[in-house]
């Protein structure tokens, strides 16, 4: 009955009910470890994906009977129709990343119930409703990329507030689009860590839950679902005190190479940092391979008394690296001898 039920194409399938002239997807059938949901299913909008839809904690066996009564339906791309072969269930440590569809309005709760794997999650400015747990069971999340409405609102910070890991966000915010056609500018931001502690004030008999990290702060850092950039440049004596290097680096490098909102006092406070801590930012490209990174980094420094110092620097630890390309790039960007004029002999 199962392999009946889901033989499904090379590429993903889905199972789906239709509420209110929408599609919610109730499960993804995939060889595949990202999950990319479409925009519409058999002419349906996706508007929501189902509570558990991702977890292996999915009863399925009331799924199988929900299609067998018609109630649910499987979808299968006509691209490719001809070509068969089974597919599982995507669900649980299988997932890694999942990329939403514009059209989402609601995640259902505990939709990715202990998918500790799942690194990456992307999601636009629509999605209006969040289900509780929706990450419970996650501890691998590292990156979001989130998509903005044309008013520059999302629904990050219900997100990030459900997990306290360190995360790396792109941000896409719209801008007022010009001929109906949407824009967007992009920014890099770094969320720390934070984690809550209870401690028993016996006096008082009570438990006082305490906060540790400055990833609590910056999680606050929203104006009515709108990310607020001035109020989360103002945190950064806090990350410098209290994150580790290599996090600060990773933080000032996405606020200065893609320096939306970025005001003017803010580019200095990260531009001071970067001119103290230029050896472990270039270390974090080198290690990285990030050859557009260690570029931005090249003409950045150029103009800098430290100029020759710091390519002399990045060259060895490049060399040391065994990134051949990243020493030629900066080797090729430093300093030239300048060529001395040839004496002549005079009789």
């Amino acid at each position: 009955m199962q392999e009946e039920l889901f033989t499904a194409k090379a590429a993903q399938s889905f199972a789906y009910e239709i509420k209110k002239d929408s599609a919610v997807i109730r499960r993804c059938f995939s060889h595949d470890t990202t999950a990319e949901i479409p925009d519409e299913v058999d002419g349906y909008p996706v508007t929501e994906i189902g509570p558990y839809a991702f977890s292996r904690h999915l009863d399925e066996q009331e799924l199988e009977k929900e299609i067998d009564s018609g109630q649910v339906k499987l979808y299968i791309p006509e691209a490719f129709a001809g070509s068969v072969q089974l597919s599982s269930p995507l669900c649980g440590d299988d997932l890694e990343e999942i990329r939403l569809p514009k059209g989402i309005r609601r995640v259902g709760r505990y939709c990715f119930y202990n998918c500790n794997r799942l690194h990456r999650i992307q999601f636009y400015g629509q999605l209006s409703d969040w289900g509780s747990g929706v990450f419970t069971g996650c501890h691998h999340m590292e990156n979001m990329c989130v998509y903005t409405d044309p008013n520059g609102k999302s629904y990050l910070k219900d997100v990030l507030d459900e997990l306290p890991e360190s995360l790396r966000v792109q941000y896409f915010q719209q801008k007022d689009p010009e001929g109906g056609k949407e824009q967007f500018e992009e920014a890099h931001l770094v969320f720390p860590e934070f984690y809550e502690e209870g401690v028993e004030n016996t006096p008082a008999r009570i438990l006082e839950t305490h906060v540790h990290g400055s990833g609590i702060s910056y999680r606050n850092s929203f104006q009515s679902r709108k990310f607020d950039f001035y109020q989360y440049d103002l945190l950064f004596p806090y990350a410098e005190a209290l994150e580790s290097p290599k996090l600060v680096a990773d933080l000032v490098l996405g606020r200065l190479r893609w320096p939306l909102g970025l005001t003017q006092k803010a580019k200095e406070q990260y531009e001071t940092y970067m001119e103290k801590h230029t050896e472990e930012i270039a270390g974090l490209l080198i290690d990285g391979r990030d050859m557009d990174g260690i570029r931005w980094l090249v003409e950045f420094l150029k103009g800098s008394s430290q100029f020759e110092k710091s390519m002399a620097m990045m060259a060895d630890h490049a060399s040391r690296a065994s990134y051949p390309e990243a020493v030629s790039l900066i080797m090729s960007s430093g300093p030239r001898e300048k060529k001395g004029k040839k004496k002549r002999l005079e009789l």
